[in-house]
């Protein structure tokens, strides 16, 4: 942040723009925004919610009711627990893990919430609650316990806004107090039903086994499960001990146990018989213990084992059981992860068959035979072969995905769950905040603009005292001749950009040539990527470096021959045209990093447009940044303020050599740390080789002067070589950020792809070491301390990727394409549950417009289903 700091101010002058794009593009930067009933300040700058709590137990000491009492402060609202989605945040309530507590019904409030009717921007109706709300619930409790001491702790999250439009997502928890022994109704959906019990077959039948005895790898690679059950034969009313290990490979390891598929966010382990087995089953146990790790507070956290685990558990024999033989069958469901990527749930059955007899069991034991089924099979017999458990209030009657993984613990830097496409697919996204169409013309315009603006970026500001310097050099001589500098000097700039839009319609076809495109591959070449190339940067730092000396007095820079003999302003006097050209290209080059505020959606719009198009959006872009020079040449009066040629020129050119220098460091920190060394260093060799190029005007002898000048090369050269063979290294954020280097970039998109299928929601930060306006976006707008507490208050997932990167058929590149820009800043954010749906936001950012637009995104995700187990 603080090597940074000297280009915030510079990069300030472009505020104003960016919000001139938003009103030129009919556009609002909020449009599309859901959950909020408008936009500005509250009377109040804080809802002020207090959240109160008690409960009574009914006389029987078998169940109670439970009530939550939230208050607002005037003129705020908190919602219903049933908002419909599309909207503001629903209110969720639940009781946090308490051992008194078997299970817990449905909050319903004390009276109706103020219904809203839908409107253009909130689509859904709105169901409001003023002032203060009361929710009550009821609840089961299990034998002797003491209805004083439950010790029962409530917590609420939801959203909270005011009339005048301002919102807040809210938090609160209240410990319940005792309010006596009452009466309560026992609400019956709370009584668990009679669990169907297992078919007591007592007849023996024929039965077919049709996996294969042994070792079972399962379709992941990652598991190796086996089994056997003992005793072959029993007689009536014995128990069969079966036993089932699971093997994972390398770091992968599998959940734990639970009666149901009733866990958050993972797949237990599911066990249970089959139909053609109509015995009771125990529950299963196992020596292994079970790690725990948080996911998220206020939830159960994950519960696994590690290494190879195998679960036992008894069959019962019936007593009335007739000999012969029976099948022993059933299903065992179960998911393997890692830290950081999981394995889609599976199952498989397990057979065996068991012969009952009179006189004693048997003891010897027989291998298990195992085949391919699915993990939803295991669960669903679990479902009807153990006793029901309590699921969660938020639960829905949707299923989860079938690649549905654990989400990422917080600030374990991991890698979602991995979802790879089919072959020969790919993901489609749905930007869901498009901005309205645009004329041609107006694109045209605006692309103008944003070439004027480059003019005012840190990358060209430190060339200014060039082209003043040629200003003052033209302040006396004939118009034409001022006019035709300055169309020359135009002409460089401009055919830099008409070069970049060969290279953006034409690259993708020459590059197929010779490298074979990936699917999604984009055609473009992304404004600024280039720039990311480590010898670009440095070929650029060795230029401004030189010639800053160079303004410094150093040495003289010599023109090549066939702009003249010479020093620069020689070659300007008599050559002047090359000259003013060669400032032009150098001059466009400087400003490439920085792409604008304008030219991010510019540069998107071309992306679906044809060939001409391209070349009419760049050539205009290069007109705006030669704008100024041209009006100067029509009328060269305007810089009649200039004072006269004279001595202060030279003190003028040594003062642009520092600024110079300035723009050096600002490239330096445009590249990796590694790099940073080694070119500091070659800098040092080039000062040396330049100050004896200096010195070469002082001797007299030509062999003396070609042999100078033969060793400042070789200095330079040598120091060069040395510092980037010997020198080069492998090179406190408020976000705990998941951070994509190139090595991950492959797996991105599938990852987010992933992890919105799982219900997270997701924002992804595109940056770069080349692009300032990113990291005054990082540093002033993302990575705040109001956005870190709202991205961990709701559970969003921070995504950093870091696209400092030349790479042919960029993974990244293509995603951003996707999205419909070719260039960075650009924040992506992706509501849960919605999978191929986005909100985009680029170029500028401020902190209200990320935070508005993440609540915009959570008040539009959907949750996955979710259960809670009761028996742990």
């Amino acid at each position: 942040m603080t090597r940074f700091a000297s280009f915030t101010l510079i990069l300030a002058l472009c505020f104003l723009p960016t919000a001139a794009t938003a009103q030129g593009l009919n556009g609002d930067l909020f449009q599309g925004l859901q959950g909020f009933d408008g936009l500005g300040g509250g009377g109040d700058s804080d809802p002020g919610l207090n959240v109160t709590a008690s409960y009574v137990v009914d006389p029987s000491r078998t169940h109670g009711q439970v009530s939550v009492t939230a208050t607002v402060g005037n003129g705020w609202c908190l919602y219903s627990t049933t908002q419909p989605k599309g909207g503001p945040l629903p209110t969720e309530l639940k009781i946090a893990d308490a051992p008194a507590i078997t299970a817990v019904g449905t909050f319903t409030p004390d009276h109706k919430p103020k219904i809203v009717p839908p409107d253009e921007i909130i689509t859904v109706p709105q169901e409001k609650f003023y002032n203060t709300v009361t929710w009550t619930a009821p609840f089961l409790l299990p034998a002797d316990i003491n209805p004083e001491t439950l010790n029962l702790k409530v917590l609420l999250k939801g959203q909270s806004c005011h009339d005048r439009g301002t919102c807040f997502p809210v938090r609160g928890e209240a410990v319940a107090k005792f309010a006596g022994m009452k009466e309560v109704p026992l609400d019956k959906s709370l009584v668990a039903e009679e669990p169907e019990k297992p078919q007591t077959a007592t007849t023996p039948t024929d039965y077919k086994i049709q996996g294969k005895p042994g070792d079972f790898k399962s379709a992941s690679g990652h598991v190796v499960i086996s089994g056997s059950f003992t005793p072959t034969k029993v007689a009536p009313g014995d128990q069969v001990t079966v036993n089932l290990t699971v093997k994972p490979s390398g770091a992968y390891h599998v959940y734990a146990y639970s009666p149901t598929d009733a866990t958050i966010g993972y797949k237990s382990t599911q066990i249970a018989l089959a139909e053609a087995t109509g015995w009771l089953a125990m529950q299963p146990t196992t020596d292994n213990p079970i790690h725990e790790k948080e996911l998220t507070p206020g939830f159960d956290p994950i519960r696994y084992h590690e290494g190879d685990t195998t679960w036992k558990f008894k069959v019962q024999v019936p007593i009335d059981a007739k000999p012969g033989k029976y099948p022993l069958v059933g299903y065992l469901g179960f998911q393997t992860c890692t830290d950081s990527t999981c394995d889609r749930p599976e199952g498989v059955m397990f057979e065996g068959i068991v012969e009952v007899g009179p006189g004693a069991a048997f003891t010897e034991s027989a291998p298990l035979a195992f085949s391919k089924a699915t993990y939803s099979k295991a669960a669903e017999r679990a479902k009807i072969t153990h006793a029901p458990v309590q699921e969660a209030a938020e639960d829905q009657a949707n299923t989860p995905p079938a690649g549905g993984n654990a989400p990422p613990a917080p600030g374990d830097q991991a890698a979602a769950p991995l979802a790879v496409p089919a072959e020969g697919h790919s993901f489609e996204w749905k930007v869901l905040n498009q901005p309205e169409s645009s004329s041609l013309g107006w694109i045209l315009m605006l692309s103008f603009v944003g070439g004027a603006i480059l003019n005012l970026m840190p990358c060209v500001l430190p060339v200014v005292g060039l082209k003043i310097l040629s200003f003052v050099n033209q302040a006396g001589k004939h118009r034409g001749q001022v006019f035709m500098l300055n169309l020359v000097y135009s002409a460089g700039v401009i055919s830099v950009f008409l070069f970049l839009a060969v290279l953006s319609t034409s690259l993708g076809t020459i590059m197929g040539l010779f490298v074979k495109s990936e699917p999604g591959a984009a055609d473009g070449l992304a404004w600024g990527q280039w720039s990311g190339n480590v010898w670009y940067i440095l070929g650029m730092i060795v230029l401004v470096y030189t010639m800053g000396l160079s303004m410094l007095g150093v040495w003289e820079l010599s023109m090549p021959s066939f702009l003249g003999s010479g020093s620069v302003a020689q070659a300007a006097n008599k050559s002047g045209y090359g000259s003013a050209f060669f400032k032009g290209i150098v001059t466009t080059l400087l400003s490439t990093p920085c792409s604008g505020p304008f030219l991010g959606p510019i540069f998107g719009y071309t992306l679906s447009e044809s060939a001409y198009i391209t070349f009419l959006v760049f050539g205009f872009i290069g007109l705006g940044m030669s704008s100024p020079y041209l009006i100067i040449g029509i009328n060269p009066r305007l810089i009649a303020f200039l004072p006269k040629p004279g001595n202060w020129m030279v003190a003028f050119k040594q003062a642009m050599g520092f600024v110079m220098m300035l723009t050096v460091v600002y490239l330096l920190y445009t590249m990796e740390d590694k790099w940073v060394v080694p070119t500091l260093t070659l800098l040092v060799g080039l000062a040396a080789g330049c100050w004896m190029l200096g010195q070469v005007h002082t001797l007299e002898h030509q062999s003396s002067k070609l042999a100078t000048t033969i060793g400042a090369f070789a200095v330079s050269i040598f120091v060069g070589l040395f510092a980037f063979n010997y020198l080069v290294e492998g090179g406190a954020e408020t976000i705990a950020w998941d951070k994509y280097t190139p090595t991950r970039f492959a797996d991105l998109e599938a990852d987010v792809r992933a992890r919105q299928s799982a219900g997270e929601t997701v924002m992804v930060d595109f940056t770069a070491d080349w692009c300032p306006t990113c990291k005054l976006n990082y540093y002033r707008a993302i990575n705040t301390d109001k956005v870190a507490a709202y991205v961990e208050a709701n559970g969003i997932s921070p995504v950093l990727v870091d696209w400092t990167t030349n790479d042919s058929n960029d993974p990244v590149q293509q995603f951003i394409n996707k999205l419909g820009f070719n260039s960075i800043p650009l924040l992506a954010i992706f509501p849960g549950g919605r999978p191929g749906e986005v909100y985009v936001l680029s170029d500028l950012l401020d902190e209200t417009t990320v935070i508005d637009s993440l609540n915009t995104a959570q008040g539009t995700a959907q949750a996955v289903p979710k259960q809670t187990a009761l028996n742990k």
